[in-house]
C-alpha cells in the first residue's frame, strides 16, 4: 500500500485450521491459514463515534455488527459481520480495520455477566515512517467476517471439536469498538463504537446434535495416527469433508455449517500428515486450485447470498480468485455477499493503483 504497511504478523497462539479428493494434495500454506479467520430486537446496529467536537471525522464513519439472526442452537458456527463504512463527502484515513486489528477491541458478556474483553489474536503492522493512515473513499466500506466460536467462548479441544471454543446455551452480548486514529500522526483521537448486539444459543436437537457429533468425527480423522491400507487416516481428511459437503448441499443446501466447512474446514490438517507428504506417500492437495471446490464454493455462495455466512464464504475467495469475485459482485449485487464480493474488488483496485505509486 502506498507509504503504508511493508507487512503483517499475527501474533495468536494456539489457533488452529482444520479437509479431498484422494487424487488431490495438501499444501503446507493449507496449514497456515489459521481458523481467524449478541436486543434481539434487531439484526443490524448504527454505530456511536466519540471524539472532539471539532472532529469531522466523527460524524462520517459509521460501524456495523451483525450476527445474522437471534437465535442460534448449540454447536452451530455463528458468523460474525463487522463494517466500517464512510457516508461523509471527504476521504476518511483511519487505522488499519479488521477483527484482528490492534484498535478493534471486543467485550462479550454471557447471561448476567459483566462484559469482558474477548482475548482475540492480534495483528502487528510495519508501518513506514510516512503512513498517514488507510484511506476509506466517500461511500466506501471495509468489510470482515469471522466465526465467532473461533475467539470466544469455553476453551476448546481444536482437535476434537469443530470451532477454538464452545458457547454453551445461553443468552450473549458482543461489544464492538474501533480506535480509529490509532498511531496516525498529529490525528484527533477518534473512537467508533457499535451498539451491543445480543443473541440466544439453544440446546440442539437430536438431528443438530448428531450432525455436530458427525462433523466432529470428520474432525477428529485429520489428526488419526492409524494407518489404513499404509496410510494415516488423517489422509483422507480431506477426501470425506468435501464428500459429506457435496451430499450435504443436494440434501439440505441451508445447511449453516456448509460455508463454514469450505473455508476453515478445508485448511489445515495434523503434523502426522505433513510427515507423510514429505515421505511422498501423500499427494499435495491446493484447495484454492481445486475445481471440486471451486465448484462448491460458488454454489454455496448463491444458495447462500443473503446470509453472513455467504459472505464469509466470499472471503475465502480472495487470495487467488479475483474473476470470480468481480462476477459475484455483480451479479449478488444488494445481499451480504455481493457487498462482500464488491468491498474485495474494490479493496484489490485500490492495492493494484497503491502500487504503481512511486514511493513518498
Amino acid at each position: 500500500m502506498r507509504g503504508v504497511a511493508q507487512g503483517v504478523f499475527c501474533r495468536a497462539a494456539g489457533v488452529s485450521s482444520v479437509v479431498s479428493d484422494a487424487t488431490k494434495i495438501l499444501s503446507k500454506r493449507d496449514a497456515a491459514k489459521a481458523w481467524f479467520t449478541r436486543s434481539r430486537a434487531a439484526l443490524l446496529f448504527i454505530s456511536v463515534a466519540t471524539a472532539a467536537p471539532s472532529s469531522e471525522a466523527a460524524q462520517q464513519l459509521v460501524l456495523t455488527a451483525n450476527v445474522g439472526k437471534t437465535t442460534f442452537f448449540e454447536g452451530e458456527p455463528i458468523y460474525f459481520l463487522v463494517q466500517l463504512k464512510n457516508i461523509g463527502t471527504d476521504t476518511a484515513w483511519v487505522y488499519f480495520f479488521n477483527l484482528f486489528s490492534p484498535a478493534v477491541t471486543l467485550s462479550a458478556s454471557r447471561g448476567l455477566q459483566n462484559p469482558t474483553a474477548v482475548a482475540k489474536p492480534i495483528s502487528d503492522y510495519l508501518l513506514s515512517p510516512s503512513w498517514r493512515g488507510e484511506p476509506i473513499a466517500p461511500g466506501a466500506a471495509v468489510l470482515n467476517t469471522i466465526v465467532l466460536q473461533n475467539i470466544f467462548g469455553d476453551q476448546t479441544n481444536s482437535r476434537r471439536h469443530l470451532f477454538n471454543h464452545h458457547l454453551p446455551p445461553d443468552e450473549y452480548e458482543i461489544r464492538l469498538e474501533f480506535d480509529a486514529h490509532l498511531g496516525i500522526p498529529g490525528a484527533t483521537p477518534l473512537s467508533v463504537k457499535a451498539a451491543p448486539i445480543s443473541f440466544h444459543v439453544r440446546v440442539p436437537t437430536a438431528l443438530e446434535e448428531k450432525e455436530v457429533r458427525d462433523l466432529e468425527a470428520i474432525r477428529e480423522m485429520g489428526w488419526d495416527t492409524m494407518r489404513v491400507a499404509g496410510l494415516p487416516r488423517a489422509a483422507r481428511y480431506k477426501t470425506t469433508l468435501i464428500n459429506w459437503v457435496n451430499r450435504r448441499f443436494m440434501d439440505e443446501p441451508d445447511d449453516p455449517f456448509l460455508p463454514f466447512l469450505l473455508y476453515e474446514g478445508i485448511y489445515g490438517v495434523g503434523q502426522i500428515l505433513w510427515k507423510s507428504i514429505q515421505a511422498g506417500e501423500v499427494q499435495r492437495f491446493d484447495a484454492d486450485t481445486s475445481e471440486v471446490v471451486s465448484r462448491l464454493r460458488l454454489a454455496v455462495i448463491d444458495r447462500h447470498r443473503a446470509s453472513i455466512g455467504g459472505a464469509h464464504l466470499v472471503q475465502a475467495l480472495t487470495a487467488r480468485h479475483h474473476d470470480q469475485i468481480a462476477s459475484l459482485a455483480s451479479r449478488l449485487s444488494h445481499t451480504p455477499a455481493g457487498d462482500m464480493a464488491r468491498y474485495q474488488v474494490e479493496r484489490e483496485q485500490h492495492e493494484q493503483h497503491a502500487k504503481q505509486q512511486p514511493p513518498r
